[in-house]
């Protein structure tokens, strides 16, 4: 896999944690496109790969008192090697957030780099990623619009850590691929 080149500012942030999942606008060879970045320890990731892995994706909404809440949740299995799961969320209130919905929207695939813990790509995959899911990468844009008709000013941080609270990863995971997950 060729290099995945992301900004300092998201590098920084990478390597802070140990564990990661954004969405960016990324140049992966053949022009911009919006792709999840996937930060996860090198060996998981190789096995993962080696496996071949099903790596899936689906939206997740919400609203909290403090505003709503859009993430792209993604799911990456296979047998005999276990599961790696992450949620990518979206600031609404952000523009540069809001180009990355409205590109989503648009393009005909999502990818997926993943990257071990010294920012080395180990694995580029491609999500599914139908008319569907497209057509709700536009919707979610559209709760942008409900900050506005709200009145109440938006904390992205706070109705983050609310939907998170209310509904941790397992949880999640189950709404959006169904009780039959992994």
């Amino acid at each position: 896999m060729g290099a995945v080149k992301v900004g300092e500012e998201v590098k920084g942030f990478l390597r802070e944690r140990d564990f990661a999942v954004v969405c960016l606008e990324l140049d992966l060879g053949s022009g911009p496109e919006a792709a999840l970045v996937v930060k996860a320890t090198g060996d998981l990731l190789a096995d993962l790969r080696k496996a071949e892995a099903l790596v899936e994706v689906g939206w997740a909404q919400g609203r909290t008192p403090d505003g709503p809440v859009a993430c792209l949740v993604l799911r990456c299995f296979a047998s005999g090697v276990g599961e790696l799961a992450g949620e990518a969320y979206f600031d609404l209130s952000d523009e540069g957030d809001l180009g990355l919905l409205e590109r989503l929207g648009g393009q005909e695939r999502l990818r997926v780099a993943f990257l071990d813990e010294d920012l080395a790509p180990v694995w580029l995959a491609q999500a599914p990623w139908g008319e569907l899911l497209r057509l709700e990468a536009e919707q979610v844009r559209d709760l942008a619009g409900e900050l506005g008709e709200r009145g109440a000013p938006y904390d992205f941080q706070a109705a983050k850590a609310d939907f998170e609270e209310r509904m941790p990863l397992d949880r999640l995971l189950a709404r959006v691929f169904g009780e039959s997950a992994p």
